[in-house]
């Protein structure tokens, strides 16, 4: 089981050197295929030393969504057959953010991946959304089920469309 926190934890190394930690026979193309799907790589090729650019101590030379998308690049490179994914676009921009995760949805596809976030974008692409309320579980079935039911997910939508009204309006 793979985990990728909030809170993404780097070491004091090159950008290369935090991807080998999850496979470290991975091949170059593997390793700039894993930055392209965490939308990394751009970035990485405009680095001064390329995937040798030291990151600091606990990624202290990166953003916020860098150090977030590394951690992301680096439990795609992992492969695991289940993966955790809490928050995962947390420090991003909103549109990054969505596109981050329809791209992780993608990735994941054919393995168990648990998606633990309070945006809905993406969740109608996943097999089962459970809905949290206070830590116990309020509402299960596939996003159209519980978007269209009476229930917090419900309202979840409602609101977030709401919010994408009022930003349109600016």
């Amino acid at each position: 089981v793979g985990l990728c926190a909030q809170d993404a934890h780097l070491f004091d190394s090159s950008v290369r050197e935090n991807l080998l930690l999850a496979r470290k026979d991975a091949t170059e193309d593997e390793l700039r295929d894993a930055l392209k799907r965490a939308r990394l790589l751009d970035w990485a090729d405009g680095l001064p030393e390329g995937l040798d650019t030291l990151v600091g101590e606990h990624g202290a030379r990166l953003s916020g969504g860098q150090r977030q998308r590394l951690a992301l690049a680096r439990a795609l490179l992992a492969d695991f057959p289940v993966l955790v994914l809490d928050e995962p676009a947390e420090h991003l921009d909103l549109p990054t953010a969505d596109a981050l995760t329809a791209d992780l949805l993608a990735a994941t596809e054919g393995r168990t991946t648990l998606l633990i976030t309070h945006r809905l974008a993406g969740l109608e692409a996943v097999d089962e959304v459970v809905v949290l309320d206070q830590g116990q579980v309020v509402q299960r079935g596939t996003f159209a089920e519980l978007a269209s039911a009476d229930g917090p997910l419900r309202e979840m939508v409602a609101r977030e469309e709401a919010a994408d009204l009022l930003v349109g309006t600016r």
